[in-house]
């Protein structure tokens, strides 16, 4: 990023407090609230809005000088009239004059001197109808969707791409960006990302593009690359009986504006699911599918909505290390930047369908750590055996019962009316269109085989991760549940040579529906080898869709 002088952040300075004042406006309105992004200044000053640019340089982006800034704001404005002609009013200047610096219509006469900077103006949309607010007051329909559908399909369909936008759906061009992001991302392991995860979506992303040539060939050829908007997600769209406007389109980068119809739907479609609308993105990205005769939509957007969460995860974590943005603010979206992080995470490990992961395995394996680990990071609810059989019998959690109590606790009805509230509770979140996590030994073979043919009555797919770990390397895990007062499970070393002759090894389970992972190593080792082995089997997955 390009670092300003002293004047010139000064002169930056007074010309935010110059557009924060009332009177800078003609129209005098009674209120002026400033927004910031961390490309833009936003002023609120109904019945208009007032944007100007950061002199920043990203590469990817450059306001840095006085001519780009205008130049990007007279292509904002020519851009957004596509989806939202009626608020783009054009562009005004900021001048410096023998009274201070005044706002003046452009005009080409004027001294270049005497122009401090550029703002595009635009009315001010009705709040009530943002995307963003229906689902913060639980309004959002399918109706509003079908709506916005309607407009993108139109928008689309009526673009002739030439070869030049063709090129932006190739795979290398893909990769550059995607490889941007990662070498643009790299600072904020261990702050706003992980080293897991980081290494993980940097794997899936790659993986994805070696393995699909094919079908990134077929999306251009069949015209499915066309110039996009590129910032689709829900506060840039307005949805009121009046009709739809899709604003605030990426103006500044050809290369992020243009590319595969799924990797502009897919940030609306990612948005819906940041803020835990599964359903209606899936219906949203089906009715497209639907009005864009596209087939592969559905297979590729997961691929999309991993890059989309993850650039969204970096403008996050760029706003969390700006100086001129609060301390508080800062935290803020330091703390947003993790959660996109962890939804790209979720989208390149198990995809968006809802999928039911059973972690099991014998006693000590770590099972419940992998459960949690998943569960946390990816934001599913678990569903423990553990505590779900205390919860019924009316035990507190994180004590041990004496062992005529533990009898009746662990016998075979007790054990049935735990595995069938489990099953109840996952059948729930499948109905919602949600993932969930089972989190049990699932020891025996009969159990296995109900659970699956539960699961397969209502469609749902499912995968069983069976923690594997040395028999050493057990005991001396069960041991130290002795002084530890937060576990929930009751087993303990003497219970180890009884509850592994009672446990069954799962072969019955097809290889499609199971992967193993060894817990005797280090966490993050054991992190990784099961990010890794979950990618292989959403990418195998999506090549059996396809076909």
């Amino acid at each position: 990023m390009m670092k300003e002088s002293n004047s010139e952040t000064e002169g930056v300075k007074s010309l935010i407090e110059f557009l924060k004042k009332r009177e800078s406006y003609s129209h005098s309105p009674d209120t002026v609230q400033h927004i910031q992004t961390h490309i833009s200044n936003v002023f609120m000053a109904p019945p208009y809005v007032y944007k100007t640019k950061k002199r920043v340089d990203f590469g990817f982006l450059d306001y840095s000088t006085l001519e780009k800034r205008k130049q990007y704001c007279e292509q904002e404005v020519e851009l957004n009239r596509r989806l939202c002609s009626e608020i783009y009013l054009g562009v005004e200047c900021i001048i410096k004059s023998d009274h201070g610096l005044e706002i003046a219509s452009l005009d080409s006469k004027m001294e270049k001197r005497d122009i401090v900077d550029y703002a595009v103006k635009m009315k001010m949309l009705d709040e009530r109808y943002f995307l963003h607010f229906y689902i913060e007051r639980n309004t959002l329909t399918h109706e509003h969707l079908d709506r916005v559908a309607d407009k993108l399909g139109e928008f689309y369909k009526g673009q002739s791409p030439d070869k030049t936008i063709g090129s932006y759906g190739e795979r290398e061009k893909i990769r550059f960006n995607t490889d941007e992001n990662f070498h643009q991302t790299e600072a904020f392991i261990g702050d706003t990302i992980s080293r897991e995860a980081f290494d993980a979506i940097k794997y899936f992303t790659n993986s994805y593009l070696d393995q699909k040539e094919e079908l990134f060939r077929s999306r251009i050829e069949e015209n499915r690359v066309v110039e996009g908007h590129g910032d689709l997600h829900l506060e840039h769209i307005h949805v009121s009986p009046g009709g739809v406007c899709i604003y605030d389109c990426i103006e500044f980068s050809e290369r992020l504006r243009c590319g595969d119809q799924a990797v502009d739907l897919a940030f609306l479609a990612m948005d819906l699911e940041y803020n835990d609308r599964w359903d209606d993105s899936r219906y949203f990205i089906d009715q497209m599918a639907l009005k864009l005769e596209d087939s592969e939509l559905t297979t590729i957007i997961d691929f999309y909505k991993c890059y989309r969460a993850y650039v969204k995860g970096k403008v996050k974590s760029m706003k969390s290390t700006e100086e001129e943005v609060e301390g508080d603010d800062r935290n803020t979206a330091a703390g947003i930047a993790s959660v996109y992080f962890n939804l790209s995470l979720r989208y390149a490990l198990i995809g968006s369908r809802p999928l039911v992961i059973v972690c099991m395995g014998r006693i000590g394996t770590g099972k419940s750590t992998l459960a949690e680990h998943v569960g946390n990071t990816l934001h599913i609810e678990i569903f423990s055996s553990d505590r779900i059989r205390k919860e019924m019998a009316g035990q507190p959690l994180n004590e041990r019962p004496a062992p005529e109590k533990r009898k009746n606790l662990y016998s075979s009805d007790m054990s049935r009316k735990t595995y069938d509230a489990l099953w109840k509770n996952v059948k729930n979140s499948v109905k919602q269109g949600k993932s969930a996590i089972l989190d049990a030994t699932f020891s025996i073979a009969a159990g296995r085989r109900n659970i699956i043919d539960r699961l397969e009555s209502i469609g749902a797919d499912y995968l069983f991760i069976e923690a594997q770990a040395p028999d050493d390397v057990i005991k001396s895990r069960l041991k130290s549940r002795e002084t530890d007062s937060q576990t929930i499970s009751d087993a303990r070393l003497e219970d180890f040579n009884m509850l592994t002759e009672k446990y069954e090894t799962p072969s019955e389970i097809n290889s499609d529906h199971k992967i193993e992972i060894d817990t005797g190593s280090p966490m993050t080792d054991t992190i990784k080898t099961l990010y890794q082995k979950l990618i292989d089997r959403q990418i195998q997955n999506s090549a059996k869709e396809v076909a």
